[in-house]
C-alpha cells in the first residue's frame, strides 16, 4: 500500500495535478509518517501549488522530515533560511 500511495502522489505531482498530489502526500505523511510524505507537502506549501504559498507551514513540514531523516528537508531548510541555527531545530 505505502509504495503505490508513492507512486500515485509522485504521478499526481509530475502531472500538475497538485491538489490531487496534495491529498496524497497528506495521507502518507498522517498515515505512515513518511519522510517523503512530509517532505513534498513543504514543498507544496513553499512553492503554492495546490495550497496558498506559506513558508513557515513549508518550514514546519520540513522539519517533520528531518526528524524522520530526510536529507532532503535538510537541504531545503538550509536553503530557505540561509543558516543552520534556524534551519536544524526541530
Amino acid at each position: 500500500m505505502l509504495e503505490e500511495l508513492k507512486i500515485e502522489a509522485n504521478r499526481a505531482f509530475n502531472e500538475d495535478r497538485y491538489e490531487d498530489s496534495l491529498k496524497l502526500y497528506e495521507q502518507l505523511a498522517k498515515e505512515f509518517r513518511s519522510a517523503d510524505g512530509y517532505f513534498m507537502l513543504g514543498k507544496h506549501h513553499n512553492e503554492g501549488l495546490g495550497v496558498s504559498r506559506d513558508i513557515p507551514k513549508a518550514m514546519s513540514y520540513w522539519k517533520s522530515a528531518l526528524k524522520l531523516g530526510s536529507v532532503d528537508a535538510k537541504y531545503a531548510l538550509l536553503e530557505i533560511s540561509q543558516n543552520t541555527t534556524d534551519c536544524c531545530k526541530a
